[in-house]
């Protein structure tokens, strides 16, 4: 494969001075990582700049992907430069004030970029670096690593097939450098990208595939290995996937319904070519709009808030039904709370089913709740498009099949009839519909559980088998602040625990209606030094308390008339970091974990206790080899039980695919 870079005799220097290069010659192939090293004042940053078209030599040749680079005029330069090459400088230079989008998105502004394009482009490059979650923030709300990692998918935006690096990890702590460092050896690796850094870091230099060093103005090669990127060079890492069915996911408010595994489900579908358009149906804000919500790269269309101004016209002129859909439509107004909402619901269906025929959409896809799936039901009568739903344990329909509620029982047979397929969430959930719908309809459900939403990166991984015995036991829960997620439980455990002479740290992670009321509890049973309440923890800084949590304890219980915790994403995502786990015996929890974990009876607080009392004894060298041990059988399992998901999600949409 022909280099990407080939320099000959590079000479320059500067007035006054003595030569900085004296005759450089250097060959980069596609995917090669390089390192210039060098100590300070050498001409390393020279060497850059004349490599990246910022400053000319005085004497040689510099050829990049072919193209005689020397030869060209001032504009062909900054064309050839903008198109093919990008940089990333030891300060990241972002726009303070600006957010993250709007950093990354500039370059696709200076090149002409269309404005449906550019959305799509830069999540993606964010993703590359793993900080899509903060596409939003104004980028001087982000810690230093996180910037240079902005600066990365800047640099990264254009698809460039070359990379110039100043430095880039110089005013980062040596964790954040390596994540730095793990991400442009896969963008080199994956796509094909060749990278030439500047560093005086040896330790960063190990990461590469090649290191020279200048010595007097020459590059001297200290070693080279170019890797085998075969079909990767000049491969697009931005391209979307190739797009087999326009689906679009519909849900009543996307963040919150299922926690991130809706969001995590519709990246799996995305890549597989079977999503192309997320609608919400609210949001909590005036906008009808939250922020994590566009760390997406596909198109989400908002219909609540300000939003709605569509929806608000169709009120006025909803879709007209069959008579027998209007029938039906009257047999499930009842799972609906208020008149108003009858009507919104309809205004809603009218609205999604003219947009999906503007649009092209081919599927209708509804993400759980109640409201989403009776709305792509009206859609899908409206248009004649197919749609399909999910259910939850936290929806209405298992303690209607539980309770025998026929009105509810009756509306979701009238779902589950027209829909493609019904998801059940959990097994219990399967078997409970099961033994409620007619013979006829049991072929449409099918139990897959959610995607794991979250997995230690590479360079997370040796830290999350790594304990610091020094430190504390940390016990970790998260969740909606609720009465049947068993945060009193815990509360009164820890209090037991305490009683045996047990030092511990806790933090329990989450908002909702019984915030105030736990922190009280954990005054009240003095545990308010121990037991920390953060609030709402983005999930983008999850994998941080999970690195630092050495038990983490998930207490559902099942009570009347609440829904009952199915499946926990943060359960999974816990075990997926080697972190042993102690959970209630709700039906779902249990089957995850299983053997690798301790399941314990439901609010039962003394057996809890018993439970999380040895995996605190962390000094103590069997105990902890114990936890240790525990902890690999649970990653070993959550990955093993949900490494099929994404391809039976996608065997779901099979039906449709052959009749294309």
């Amino acid at each position: 494969m022909a280099p990407v870079i080939v320099a000959h005799d590079l000479r320059k220097r500067y007035a006054g001075f003595a030569p900085v290069l004296r005759g450089v010659n250097l060959e980069v192939e596609p995917g090669e990582l390089v390192a210039i090293m060098g100590p300070s004042g050498c001409g390393k940053s020279t060497m850059l700049h004349v490599l990246g078209l910022l400053h000319a030599p005085d004497s040689g040749t510099v050829s990049i992907l072919g193209k005689d680079v020397l030869s060209l005029n001032r504009e062909e330069t900054a064309a050839f430069r903008r198109d093919n090459l990008g940089f990333v400088m030891q300060q990241s230079n972002l726009f303070d004030h600006s957010t993250v989008f709007e950093n990354v998105e500039f370059p696709l502004i200076y090149k002409e970029v269309p404005a449906a394009e550019r959305w799509p482009r830069v999540i993606r490059a964010l993703e590359l670096v793993r900080l899509s979650s903060r596409v939003h923030y104004p980028s001087n709300r982000l810690s230093g690593g996180e910037q240079q990692r902005v600066a990365i998918a800047r640099a990264m935006v254009n698809n460039p097939r070359i990379l110039m690096a100043d430095e880039p990890t110089g005013a980062l702590d040596q964790r954040t450098s390596r994540l730095i460092m793990e991400n442009f050896r896969k963008l080199c690796h994956s796509g094909g990208v060749a990278m030439v850094m500047v560093t005086h870091d040896a330790k960063m230099a190990d990461f590469c595939d090649s290191v020279y060093t200048l010595e007097e103005g020459l590059l001297v090669c200290q070693r080279r290995s170019i890797p085998d990127v075969g079909a990767n060079a000049g491969a697009d890492l931005l391209k979307g996937p190739d797009i087999r069915l326009r689906t679009a996911m519909v849900a009543t408010n996307f963040l919150k319904a299922g926690g991130e595994a809706p969001r995590t489900q519709a990246h799996m579908l995305h890549e597989q070519g079977l999503l192309t358009h997320v609608v919400t149906l609210q949001g909590g804000s005036l906008l009808g709009k939250e922020m994590q919500s566009y760390s997406l790269p596909m198109p989400v269309r908002h219909m609540g808030g300000l939003q709605a101004g569509s929806v608000r016209r169709a009120w006025v002129a909803p879709g007209r039904l069959t008579p027998e859909a209007e029938r039906d439509f009257a047999q499930c107004r009842g799972i609906l709370r208020r008149r108003a909402s009858v009507r919104w619901t309809r205004a809603q269906g009218t609205d999604l089913a003219r947009w999906a025929r503007r649009e092209g959409v081919e599927c209708l896809y509804a993400a759980g709740g109640v409201r989403a799936p009776l709305v792509c039901w009206l859609a899908s009568h409206m248009s004649g498009l197919p749609f399909a739903m999910d259910v939850r344990d936290t929806d209405i329909w298992l303690a209607a099949a539980r309770e025998h509620n026929e009105s509810v029982l009756q509306a979701f047979g009238i779902l589950a009839r027209d829909a493609l397929f019904v998801r059940c969430t959990t097994r219990e959930l399967l078997e409970a519909l099961t033994a409620v719908v007619p013979a006829g309809l049991r072929a449409k459900l099918a139990w897959i559980p959610d995607p794991l939403t979250l997995v230690p990166q590479d360079e997370e991984l040796a830290v999350a088998q790594i304990h610091e015995a020094s430190k504390l036991p940390h016990i970790v829960a998260c969740g909606v602040m609720e009465k049947r997620k068993g945060f009193d439980v815990l509360l009164k455990a820890l209090a037991r625990v305490r009683t045996l002479g047990r030092e511990f740290r806790c933090t329990i992670a989450g908002q909702g209606p019984e915030y105030k009321a736990l922190k009280s509890l954990a005054k009240k049973l003095d545990l308010g030094q121990c037991v920390r309440f953060p609030g709402f923890v983005p999930h983008a800084n999850m994998n941080s308390l999970y690195l630092d949590a050495d038990v983490f304890v998930a207490c559902g219980q099942s009570l009347p008339g609440q829904p009952a915790d199915g499946i926990p994403s943060a359960l999974a995502e816990a075990m997926a970091f080697f972190v042993p786990v102690v959970v209630s015996d709700l039906p779902g929890q249990a089957w995850l974990v299983g053997q690798s974990g301790s399941i314990v009876p439901q609010g039962d607080d003394k057996a809890l206790a018993e439970a999380l009392e040895p995996l605190l004894l962390l000094q103590d060298k069997a105990q902890l080899e114990a936890r240790l041990a525990q902890g690999t059988r649970g990653r070993e399992r959550v990955l093993q039980l949900l490494e099929r998901v994404p391809e039976a999600l996608g065997q779901l949409f099979a039906p449709l695919l052959g009749r294309r």
